[in-house]
C-alpha cells in the first residue's frame, strides 16, 4: 500500500499529507482537554477552554486551507465532524429512553388528590403560562433576528405560507404515539412522552389492589432512570472535548463568521431574558409588588444566580426574600417557588431551548411555519414537567424541543449551543430565579383572596 493510498484511507486529501499532522494534533488536543485538573478548573471553565481551543484550532485549519481550500477542508472536516456528530448522537440516543422513563416517574411520583386545592391549581396554571410565554418570546426573537443565519447572508427562516403536510393537523398527527418501537425509530419525543404517561397511569391505578404485581415496574423504572442519569452525567462530563470538536468543525467550515453568529445569538438571548424579566415584573406588579420592592428583596438571590449559575442553589435566598423581604406567606411561597425552580425553569427550560431550536433550524436551513412554532412551545412546556431531574437540564431540553417539534434535521445545529452553554447559563439562570419569585408572588396573592 502506497502513502497516497493510506492518506485516502484516512480521508486525507491526496498531496496534502501535512493534514495528517493536523488531525493528529486535533486528537492530541482532545486528550489534553480530558486531562485538565478538575480541582483547578471548574466544569464551566473547562467547557469554555474546550470551546476556545477548538475555535483556535479550527480557525488555524481554515486559514491554512485558503491556499487549496476544498480538498483540505474536506480532510479536516471529515475528522472534526466525525467527533462532533458522534458526541451529539449520544444525546439523541439518550434523550428518547430518558423521556419515556421520566414521564412514567412523573405520574408515579405525583401525589393523588381527590380534590385539587386552589394553591395547586394556581401553581400549575401560572407555571405553565409563564413557561409558554418565555418559549414564545424566545422563538419570536430568534426568528426576527435570524439567530441561526450567518451575518450578511439572506435566508428565509420563517414562512406564513403552509405547504401540504405542514398544517396543524399533520403536525399533531406526526406526534401521536404510534407504538414505542416506531416512536423510538422516528425520534417522536411527544409520542414517547405520552406513551410513558399511559404506562404510569396504568401502573399507578393497579398499585392499589395489585401492588405486588406492579411493584417490579416501579423498581425497574427507578433503577433504569438511575442508570440513565449516570450515563447522562458521563456524557456531560465529556462536554469540554465535545465543545472543542464542535467549534473546530464549525470554524473550519465557516471561518470567523461563525463567531459573529454566536455573539449575535447570545445578545438576542440577553434581550429575550430582559423581555421575560419585564413580563415577570408585570406579573408581580399586578399582585401589588412594584419593581423597586422586587429588586430590593431579591437582590441577594439575583446576584447569587449570576455568580453560581444554579437556580437550586439560589432557592433559599429567593424564598427568604419572598417571606422576609416582602412579608408573604412562607408556606405558600416556599411551595410555589420550589415548584417553579424545578418544573418550570423559565430560562433553562423554556427561553434557552426555544432559541436554541430556532438557531439550530436556521443553521440547518429549515424554514419554520406558524404550526412549527406553536408545536415547539407546546413541546417545551410538556417536557419541562418530564426532564427536570435529569443532569444538564438545559441541554437535554434543547434536544427534546428540537426532536419533539419534528426538527430532526436541525439536530446538528445544536452543537454550537453546547459550546457556548456556560455563557448562556448566566442570563437564563437569572430568569429562573426571578421567575420563581414572580410566580410565588402572584399565586400567594390569588390564594390569599
Amino acid at each position: 500500500m502506497s502513502g497516497n493510498d493510506i492518506l485516502r484511507l484516512l480521508n486525507i486529501a491526496e498531496g496534502h499529507g501535512e493534514c495528517l499532522v493536523g488531525v493528529a494534533l486535533f486528537f492530541a488536543m482532545l486528550v489534553g482537554l480530558s486531562r485538565l485538573p478538575k480541582k483547578k478548573f471548574s466544569f464551566a471553565m473547562r467547557v469554555l477552554m474546550g470551546s476556545g481551543a477548538g475555535t483556535l484550532f479550527g480557525l488555524a485549519a481554515w486559514a491554512y486551507s485558503q491556499t487549496d481550500r476544498e480538498p483540505v477542508l474536506e480532510s479536516f472536516n471529515a475528522w472534526f465532524g466525525l467527533v462532533a456528530r458522534g458526541y451529539l448522537s449520544l444525546f439523541v440516543c439518550l434523550i428518547l429512553p430518558m423521556v419515556f422513563l421520566a414521564s412514567v416517574r412523573l405520574v408515579l411520583h405525583t401525589p393523588a388528590e381527590k380534590q385539587v386545592s386552589p394553591l395547586t391549581r394556581w401553581k400549575k396554571r401560572v407555571n405553565t403560562g409563564m413557561m409558554a410565554v418565555s418559549a414564545l418570546i424566545a422563538a419570536c426573537l430568534g426568528l426576527a433576528f435570524q439567530v441561526g443565519v450567518m451575518p450578511g447572508e439572506k435566508a428565509e427562516v420563517f414562512s406564513w405560507s403552509v405547504e401540504n403536510g405542514e398544517g396543524m393537523v399533520e403536525l399533531i398527527a406526526d406526534v401521536i404515539p404510534a407504538g414505542i418501537g416506531w416512536d423510538l425509530l422516528a425520534a417522536n419525543v411527544i409520542g414517547i412522552f405520552v406513551f410513558g404517561i399511559y404506562v404510569g397511569i396504568a401502573a399507578r391505578r393497579m398499585s392499589g389492589k395489585y401492588m405486588d404485581t406492579v411493584k417490579p415496574v416501579f423498581d425497574l423504572t427507578e433503577g433504569a432512570f438511575s442508570v440513565g442519569t449516570s450515563v447522562c452525567k458521563t456524557i456531560i462530563a465529556y462536554k469540554p472535548m465535545g465543545a472543542a470538536a464542535i467549534m473546530a468543525s464549525l470554524t473550519v467550515r465557516y471561518g470567523v463568521m461563525v463567531l459573529l453568529m454566536l455573539v449575535k445569538m447570545l445578545l438576542v438571548l440577553c434581550l429575550g431574558a430582559a423581555l421575560m424579566l419585564l413580563v415577570q415584573l408585570l406579573l408581580a406588579g399586578i399582585s401589588g409588588v412594584g419593581p423597586a420592592s422586587f429588586f430590593r428583596a431579591g437582590k441577594e438571590a439575583m446576584v447569587k444566580a449570576l455568580k453560581t449559575r444554579s437556580g437550586s442553589a439560589c432557592l433559599p435566598e429567593a424564598q427568604k426574600a419572598l417571606a422576609e423581604g416582602l412579608g408573604l406567606n412562607r408556606e405558600v411561597t416556599d411551595l410555589v417557588s420550589a415548584y417553579a425552580i424545578s418544573s418550570g425553569m423559565q430560562g433553562c427550560g423554556a427561553l434557552f431551548p426555544a432559541m436554541a431550536a430556532v438557531f439550530a433550524a436556521g443553521l440547518s436551513g429549515v424554514v419554520m411555519t406558524p404550526g412549527m412554532v406553536i408545536l415547539l412551545v407546546a413541546v417545551i412546556v410538556l417536557m419541562s414537567y418530564g426532564i427536570t431531574d435529569l443532569p444538564g437540564t438545559a441541554t437535554m431540553a434543547e434536544f427534546a424541543a428540537v426532536l419533539g417539534a419534528g426538527l430532526t434535521e436541525a439536530v446538528p445545529g445544536l452543537g454550537a449551543m453546547i459550546a457556548i452553554d456556560p455563557i448562556g447559563d448566566v442570563p437564563r439562570t437569572l430568569i429562573n430565579v426571578t421567575g420563581c419569585m414572580a410566580n410565588a408572588i402572584f399565586v400567594e396573592r390569588k390564594v390569599r383572596k
